[in-house]
């Protein structure tokens, strides 16, 4: 089914995609979302290409996650091969990939730099209206969307208005051009007049006192600027300093800050259901990445994987590489919640969940999408943090496909 908008994100912005969706349908715009429009049984990779194509803007959550994302990536090239235009909606200050630069040096954007994310929605919704106004099918629905309500009321009162009342109003039209020419020729003398008096009397004004009150109402343009307003040197932190400076001692950068902000974190007052539920998300979440050292953090020494018994960290590694090379371009999404229990007191927990993927290798000309429930089993190492120390799979659903090489 066609819809307004197609949503452009990577899964590990799911939640802030949710968010900005909810937001857009509350406003009357239709969005398309995977997986959510995703229909069972159908190919997930024909069911994207439709879905664009049938959509009239494309709307990218822009993040760190997204600008290194292959999916992401295909998702434009479709975007701008169906001339759709392109709404980025940017999460983090980061520059452009190589990639996506090419394809978006020149597009329709707005910031959601500063939290919470529900006050960037009203700017992006208007942004999103404007750019679906002309597109409106039917003279009926872009008359109402472009003239506010009494406008419309007189519009159609006018149409009702019969054709002999038009005869008159056409013939008194040469003398009201008159009466209207002889009233603006008294209005600008007697304005003149008064100006001319009112300048004898007084000194000229500076430019800050003829500058318009409006100029206020010009600062939401500024939000929608390729590029944000400089920050004068007098207003930025001096906590900054300090920043800096630790950054650039080895133990401190090596102690207090992690070297990804999704791999696996310690408690840090959480409750158990966010903490772990957090680690899960991010656990399935790191396998879009080619960050192979991230994918590994989540798992302990030594793991009971699948069906192969016990398998050391090493050949963890060697399996993720072997399957990124594999698979270059992945995606998955857990679906529902992520059930957990406490077998253990702040020790040990269990995970179960449900979550579609899709691999594809553009080279091979293969892919597959499927689905799977998972069970984690989840220890606290010594410093806090999470660690898989088993895992378990069923296979819900598992189709293959073969497409055009590249």
């Amino acid at each position: 089914m066609p819809r307004d908008v197609f949503i452009s994100h990577s899964a590990q912005d799911k939640k802030a995609s949710e968010t900005i969706c909810a937001a857009l349908e509350q406003n009357g715009i239709a969005c398309w979302i995977a997986p959510r429009d995703v229909r069972p049984g159908k190919s997930f990779p024909g069911e994207i290409t439709r879905a664009i194509q049938q959509s009239k803007v494309m709307l990218l959550i822009f993040s760190p996650h997204s600008n290194s994302s292959e999916q992401v990536l295909r998702e434009v090239q479709l975007a701008v091969d169906s001339h759709l235009p392109i709404v980025r909606l940017r999460l983090a200050d980061i520059p452009l990939s190589d990639d996506l630069r090419y394809y978006l040096s020149t597009p329709h954007w707005l910031d959601a730099l500063t939290p919470p994310l529900t006050k960037h929605i009203p700017p992006l919704v208007a942004a999103i209206q404007e750019l679906l106004g002309p597109a409106r099918e039917g003279p009926d629905a872009t008359a109402s969307m472009a003239m506010p309500a009494p406008r419309v009321a007189e519009a159609g009162l006018m149409a009702k208005m019969p054709a002999t009342d038009k005869t008159p109003t056409a013939s008194r039209l040469p003398f009201a051009i008159v009466w209207a020419v002889v009233v603006v020729a008294a209005l600008g003398f007697a304005l003149w007049s008064r100006s001319a008096k009112k300048t004898a009397a007084t000194p000229s004004p500076s430019p800050a006192e003829v500058m318009p009150s409006p100029t206020i109402a010009a600062s939401p343009v500024v939000t929608v600027q390729p590029s944000p307003t400089p920050i004068p040197p007098a207003v930025i932190p001096t906590s900054s300093v300090p920043e800096i400076t630790a950054t650039a001692e080895p133990k401190a950068s090596a102690t207090s800050a992690p070297r990804n902000k999704n791999a696996p974190s310690p408690r840090n007052n959480r409750a158990s259901q966010v903490w772990i539920d957090d680690f899960v998300h991010n656990f399935i979440a790191s396998n879009e990445t080619n960050d192979v050292d991230l994918a590994v953090s989540f798992y302990a020494p030594n793991v009971d994987l699948f069906e192969e018994g016990r398998k050391s960290i090493d050949g963890i590694r060697q399996d993720i590489e072997s399957y990124n090379a594999r698979w270059p371009s992945r995606r998955a999404t857990i679906r529902g919640d992520v059930r957990l229990s406490e077998k253990t007191s702040n020790r040990n927990y269990t995970a179960s969940f449900e979550h579609d993927y899709y691999v594809e290798n553009a080279g091979r000309g293969e892919w597959i999408n499927g689905a799977v429930a998972v069970d984690l089993q989840i220890t606290i190492d010594s410093d806090g943090t999470p660690k898989i120390v088993s895992m378990k799979q069923k296979t819900l659903r598992k189709d293959k496909g073969t497409m055009q090489k590249r």
